[in-house]
């Protein structure tokens, strides 16, 4: 395969290592690759896509990077911070959910970030709307760049191809065999990446994706969707079996982005156990689904597994009152 131009802005490779106090709870060999550490403000899995989503955008001469996501949306965020690296203006479609100027959207606004907001209804034509955006845009005498949501397209998935060879080369270092990646899911996009790098070097890792969201069946399809023009624009000798991508459901609690008290709980619980901060939105939903899986006996004790850390912290500030509100009750006991 020929791998596209590509911008450098993640610190590589991120860790991979063993998680002992986990281990010793599940009865399991528990590892963490720790995506988190891509860098600081821009951390987590998006930089990985951005990097050849940039170099494609600069390919076509943009100067405007124009993106989509929730309110709290980390790949907004992470392409605002781009978007300043290389001297682009960023424009963002964001679907209104009212939790304030915080986390990634302060994030946004310190970074200049021009924002359109939607209602949830709207957002669901938001294709059709960054296309409107993208024109007007062209009116005001820019050139913009459209990325889609989460960065998953046939171009954005090349971060995660990447990322399964680098995570492969360091398991061999290590001596062991990665047998499991279990990663959350939104646009899909890691989940597909990842799949297609285990595959492009004969791995038979199984990638496992547990849904941040309740619409699988429109997950699985655009998943199947961009692994199969990757494949098809790359000459990927990779026959396309969506059998072999396992979408599991029922953890995403209340509803994207929605945090409870069990998962509050957990990622406390994670924190003070590993010092690992998981967020509200994807990684506490995927570990906490994980490790349910692994008391479940739906996953192998005896086999390695990799649970993919794709960062997401910023998401915590606006749950604030939530876990205030958790750790006082507990101070209040002993």
């Amino acid at each position: 395969m020929k791998q596209p131009n590509r911008e450098i802005f993640a610190m590589l490779p991120t860790p991979l290592y063993f998680l002992e106090r986990s281990s010793a709870k599940y009865n399991a060999s528990l590892w963490v690759k720790r995506d988190d550490l891509t860098g600081a403000a821009e951390s987590g899995n998006k930089i990985r896509k951005l990097e050849f989503l940039a170099a494609d955008a600069i390919s076509h001469g943009a100067d405007t990077l124009l993106t989509c996501g929730g309110e709290q949306s980390n790949h907004s965020r992470a392409t605002a911070i781009v978007a300043k690296r290389l001297g682009m203006d960023v424009h963002f479609i964001l679907r209104r959910t009212s939790e304030g100027p915080s986390g990634n959207l302060l994030l946004g606004f310190i970074l200049g970030a021009t924002v359109r907001w939607v209602t949830p209804e709207e957002y669901e034509h938001h294709d059709e709307i960054l296309a409107e955006e993208a024109e007007k845009i062209r009116k005001a005498g820019k050139t913009p760049y459209i990325i889609p949501e989460g960065g998953s397209n046939h171009i954005g998935i090349w971060g995660y191809v990447i990322a399964a060879q680098e995570a492969h080369k360091q398991a061999q270092e290590l001596g062991i065999s990665i047998d499991y990646v279990i990663v959350p899911s939104g646009s899909g996009g890691t989940c597909a990446g990842l799949w297609l790098g285990f595959r492009s070097i004969g791995a038979d890792t199984k990638v496992v994706a547990i849904t941040a969201g309740p619409v699988v069946e429109k997950q699985r399809r655009h998943i199947e969707k961009i692994t199969g023009e990757f494949i098809d624009k790359y000459s990927a000798n990779i026959n396309l079996d969506m059998s072999q991508i396992e979408l599991v459901d029922g953890f995403c609690r209340n509803g994207y982005g929605v945090i409870d008290e069990k998962l509050a709980r957990f990622i406390m619980e994670f924190a003070r156990r590993e010092g690992i901060i998981l967020g509200p939105t994807y990684t506490g939903k995927a570990f906490l689904g994980a490790l349910t899986m692994l008391e479940q006996e739906k996953l192998p004790k005896n086999k390695n597994i990799v649970l993919w850390h794709t960062g997401g912290i910023y998401g915590l500030f606006t749950k604030g009152q939530f876990f205030r509100e958790i750790y006082y009750s507990s101070v209040r006991k002993k």
